[in-house]
């Protein structure tokens, strides 16, 4: 049996960008980077939204989209709909820290 490969690491700050949607409401979202990995195949993914604080009132940072063996997306938005912006995230140290394993 072969051991599974588990790599993890965390987003920079800086990394987000604007999200606008009708539906949902303004948001931002981050592009997660695993290539350092070097995954054959898409592993699984786990990941949190981290940071100073705040986080609680927000909706979809731990939602993985279009995961891929080089990373993946996450979007995050106010539960309660208000603009979220990527200047409030970056000075309240928003990041992603993520964990992969491939079997």
């Amino acid at each position: 049996m072969a051991t599974p490969k588990i790599v993890g690491g965390n987003t920079p700050v800086e990394d987000w960008k604007q999200h606008q949607e009708q539906e949902n409401g303004t948001g931002i979202y981050i592009d997660v980077d695993t290539s350092a990995g070097n995954f054959t195949e898409t592993p699984v993914y786990t990941a949190n939204l981290c940071g100073r604080d705040s986080m609680w009132t927000t909706t979809g940072g731990n939602t993985i989209y279009t995961p891929t063996p080089k990373g993946f997306r996450i979007y995050v938005r106010w539960q309660d709909g208000r603009p979220l912006t990527v200047d409030y995230a970056v000075s309240h140290d928003w990041y992603i820290s993520w964990m992969a394993m491939e079997a």
